[in-house]
């Protein structure tokens, strides 16, 4: 936005939200991407389940993986 500067590396992707992510939820648009070509979103925990429902419910394939790496393996959730 305009005269807010530009938002921390780790702020959710949500409209208007400025919180730090603590969700990376990756997805692609089939009709236009190949397989290998994947988009991030981030997410706060508030805002999470909004932009994952948002992208399902497109048919987008949707995984959601905490914003920590190290955790990613353990904590992973995906949504087809």
């Amino acid at each position: 936005m305009i005269g807010l500067g530009e938002p921390d590396p780790l702020t959710c992707s949500r409209a208007g939200c400025r919180e730090t992510a603590t969700w990376r939820i990756e997805w692609r648009n089939p009709k236009i991407h190949t397989a290998d070509r994947v988009k991030v979103w981030l997410a706060c925990d508030e805002h999470e389940e909004f932009l994952r429902e948002f992208l399902a419910a497109r048919d987008f394939p949707v995984a959601v993986k905490p914003v920590d790496e190290t955790a990613a393996a353990s904590g992973e959730r995906t949504t087809a």
